[in-house]
């Protein structure tokens, strides 16, 4: 492939690993858990760093991936760096008695492939190789799925990437040199990366369709240490761990600061992670029998243990929750295919997973065993591996699919099947809601619709048959052209620059937005042209990282951001003298808010307090006061959680709280409830409810309160006629003590739904 690399001479390998042909010590076998910190994977101890360009636009962008782990060093830079276009195939023993063939993505991770029946399979990866044989039964290539994605990757027989082709058909096709080096990258609409090549065949630069050049360069060991982008800016790799010259130890970034810095064990595995200034630093000791303690930025520590079953670890518990990945589970088990089939949470709560042959959850029960269980049960496609129908309480889903695995329909109807456990044989209660799509001969969405009949509902898009003749062309054939609302509005997308991206379109009133972009991609400018007026420009300027650091509207008048070394932000300016300060934890959370006037004088301040799962447990706001002057007035509350009696699509309950617009919908009419947990007992004196409902009409709400789940105390019963957008406030007598508020929609004329729940002490 492309460049030799640094061969890592270590000590015994610890338990857990094995050593490799190079003499490095590798994580054996790979680890299924989520990483902790930036950016080392509990149990294994590999680092993994992720960079992306933006020079290449959508289509093709320009990312390299760090693993401390590689065994190949086959990437850009020697050692363990991989460009993400240089997946490959070690099929050199494809042909022994034992036959096996490696692969190697992008991310730098490694699979060995061995047949299973007609195709071939490895233990760590649900996707699958297959061979492809002439007529003689002489093998011409290789063909790599990506289960999840449904994308087919070709490799011819010495296994160099061939081509990537999408579940809608379109495909990034690849070229090789006479040294079997990549050259080109190609794009469906026919865009391209172009490679060059220095010394010991190194990338030397990519350079993307428009133009842009990003360079490359390396230490004395051959091992990328610098990336220089099209505006001169370079970002630098430090390698000071003179055990292991190919280790990345550290990283300064475009703004000349050290960003990140990473430090190792004799045997290569990651001890500590820390960005500028001693943020989000996390630290790792590795134990016997696949144990690894980590250290949170907060001091906290979390024991991760693990299950060695068919050469992959497997969590089976981590000691206390971890906030940075979400997740609640205290203990997991598995089945001989290391398929998780029960786990259970810190509140004791069980949940039960079954999977067909091809390791597809079928049926998972949350509660497992207990009278409140809830069944999930989901039937998949023959060929895709995509769902068909999904039952859940009070809720089936159906999904179509075209030849290509193209969503075609998506409908949900609300059932009488309370817990699930009727399965997708539930009897239909309500009316069923459908969306659908279909698909141009290139596979591109050509139109969107839904099952209302009482307005329009289809949307268009319209793509472009053809490049445009000008030099360089203003478009290429499949760009976005129009798009056509359900009242027949069109906007068009007139051009786009060399690397995809637009620059100008037009809205169906005639008004003509124009965009500019620096040379890493970033947008610039935005002009907003109404007809036969003047434009308005709003410009839009970053630090060398690509951090925005201003906003100049129209008028003049700007906004100013500032960020520290860790790329965290912790202020905002306007150019009146206005000003917000941020004061954040080592997690990276805002714990504090100060807001002040032109004169320095603080107007607004907010303080936040995070439980240990990392969740806001409580804001308390303040504004500024009349001196000498004091006030009770009402302090809002941030919930710890929130659950409901169901909810529609990806409408989930927490949208309730998110002080976003966007609703939680429930899956049908009354009666539903929604319930928070404000994280502690509250004296609460009023909640405030902003209506999501069409159409208007009348609604009866019934607030309720207590310190367990399910309150049953009644606070409030709010009834009337109520319309969407309206507020609907339950001031109580007096502060009461509650912990749990829910609010049960006992009729309304329309699925039940909430824009946003506000309370206060």
């Amino acid at each position: 492939m492309l460049a030799d690399f640094a061969v890592l001479l270590t000590g015994q390998c610890a338990s857990g690993y094995t050593r490799e042909s190079d003499g490095t010590c590798q994580p054996r076998p790979p680890v299924q858990v989520c990483s902790a910190g930036s950016p080392a994977v509990p149990g294994s101890g590999v680092a993994t760093v992720s960079e992306r360009d933006g020079g290449g636009g959508a289509e093709l962008p320009i990312t390299l991936a760090h693993r401390s782990s590689s065994r190949y060093g086959t990437g850009v830079g020697g050692g363990q760096w991989m460009l993400g276009w240089q997946r490959s195939l070690d099929t050199s023993l494809a042909a022994e008695s034992t036959p096996q063939v490696t692969v190697q993505r992008d991310d730098g991770s490694v699979s060995t492939f061995t047949p299973n029946g007609t195709a071939w399979s490895a233990s760590n990866t649900q996707d699958t190789l297959q061979p492809i044989a002439d007529a003689n039964g002489k093998t011409t290539g290789w063909q790599y799925t990506v289960v999840d994605t449904g994308t087919v990757e070709s490799y011819d027989t010495s296994g160099k990437l061939q081509s990537v082709r999408d579940r809608n058909g379109r495909t990034t096709t690849l070229a090789y040199n006479a040294a079997n080096l990549l050259t080109t990258v190609t794009a469906p609409s026919g865009r391209s990366l172009t490679l060059a090549y220095g010394n010991q065949n190194r990338i030397a630069s990519v350079t993307a369709p428009d133009g842009a050049v990003t360079g490359y360069g390396y230490n004395g060991a051959g091992i990328l240490s610098t990336v220089t982008h099209p505006d001169g800016t370079t970002r630098q790799y430090l390698y000071e761990d003179g055990r292991f010259p190919a280790v990345l130890t550290g990283i300064i970034d475009e703004n000349g600061n050290r960003y990140a810095t990473y430090a190792y064990d004799s045997q290569a595995r990651a001890i500590s992670s820390t960005l500028a200034g001693g943020a989000n630093q996390y630290q790792f000791q590795y134990g016997d029998n696949y144990q690894t303690t980590i250290t949170d930025p907060t001091g906290k520590t979390s024991v991760y243990s693990f299950l060695k079953q068919n050469d992959v670890l497997l969590p089976t518990s981590i000691s206390a929750p971890c906030g940075l990945c979400g997740s609640t589970r205290k203990s997991s088990s598995y089945d001989a295919n290391n398929n998780l089939i029960q786990e259970t949470d810190y509140n004791g709560t069980v949940t039960t997973h079954a999977y067909d042959s091809q390791k597809r959850e079928i049926q998972r029960v949350d509660g497992a065993g207990t009278a409140s269980a809830r069944i999930t049960t989901t039937e998949w496609h023959k060929i895709w591996n995509l769902p068909l129908r999904v039952a859940s309480p009070t809720k089936l889903e159906t999904y179509s699919y075209d030849s290509n695995g193209n969503l075609t329909s998506y409908s949900e109807t609300p059932t009488a099947d309370s817990d699930g456990s009727q399965g997708v044989s539930a009897a239909e209660t309500g009316a069923t809601r459908t969306t659908n799509w279909t698909y141009t001969a290139d596979g591109q969405v050509a139109t969107s619709s839904s099952s209302r009949t009482d307005v329009a509902i289809s949307t268009t898009y319209v793509y472009r048959t053809a490049d445009d003749t000008s030099t360089p062309p203003l478009y290429r054939k499949g760009d976005l052209h129009q798009i056509i609302d359900p009242l027949g509005h069109t906007t068009t997308i007139n051009r786009y620059d060399a690397s995809g991206r637009p620059l100008q379109m037009t809205d169906a009133n005639g008004i003509v937005t124009a965009f500019t972009y620096s040379n890493r991609g970033w947008l610039t400018s935005q002009t907003i042209t109404p007809a036969g007026e003047a434009g308005q420009t709003t410009n839009y300027s970053y630090d060398a990282v690509g951090q925005l650091t201003k906003v100049t509207l129209p008028d003049g008048s700007s906004i100013s951001l500032t960020s520290d070394a860790a790329h965290r932000l912790t202020s905002a300016a306007d150019s009146q003298g206005n000003s917000i300060a941020y004061v954040l934890d080592a997690m990276g959370n805002r714990t504090q808010e100060q807001v002040t006037d032109p004169n320095g004088v603080l107007t607004r301040r907010v303080d936040r307090v995070f439980d240990s799962m990392n969740r806001p447990l409580r804001v308390t706001q303040q504004g500024a006061l009349p001196s000498g002057s004091t006030s009770d007035a009402p302090i809002k509350v941030v919930p710890a959680g929130i659950t409901a009696s169901s909810t529609y699509s990806d409408n989930v309950p927490a949208r309730a709280i998110d002080g976003d617009p966007s609703a939680w919908i429930a899956s049908g009419y009354a009666t539903q409830w929604i319930e928070v947990d404000l994280g502690a007992a509250v004296p609460l004196k009023k909640v405030r409810m902003l209506v999501s409902q069409s159409p208007a009409g009348q609604t009866t709400h019934v607030v309720t309160g207590g310190m367990n789940p399910a309150p049953t105390s009644v606070l409030q019963t709010l009834s009337g006629n109520t319309s969407d957008g309206q507020w609907l406030e339950a001031a109580l007598d007096g502060a009461v003590s509650v912990r749990y508020i829910r609010i049960t929609t006992t009729s309304s004329p329309s699925w039940v739904s909430w824009h946003e729940l506000e309370f206060y002490r």
